[in-house]
């Protein structure tokens, strides 16, 4: 990409419905790529969940931005960290937890994988 875009948060078009998503439920959920560097290892773009719970662990570096809704990150040690529109949430590579979307949530990820 050598061009200047603008990438609306609230626009569908191009976003892709992930498969079997984890979950109590499962809820949908879907993203969108915005951008990707030589070789990968930088990844940007938006996630969409509905509201469930599923356990993660982290297989890379995750810096997001809380665009809408709510959430609460249930930390290794139990501990209940809320995130809601305007929150940075960071995830380190190795962190686990579990996501409790009580609604429908909208992130902005930057993921460092190298």
């Amino acid at each position: 990409m050598s061009e200047i875009r603008v990438v609306a948060s609230g626009n569908r078009d191009g976003w892709t419905e992930l498969a079997d998503p984890p979950g109590k439920i499962p809820s949908p959920w879907r993203d969108l790529t915005v951008f990707e560097s030589g070789g990968g290892a930088f990844t940007t773009g938006l996630w969409e969940r509905e509201p469930d719970t599923w356990p993660f662990e982290r297989a890379y570096d995750e810096v997001a931005m809380i665009l809408q809704g709510s959430a609460d990150i249930e930390t290794e040690e139990g501990t209940m960290l809320p995130v809601r529109a305007g929150d940075v949430l960071v995830t380190p590579k190795g962190t686990h937890g579990v996501w409790h979307v009580h609604e429908t949530i909208v992130k902005f990820f930057a993921i460092y994988d190298a």
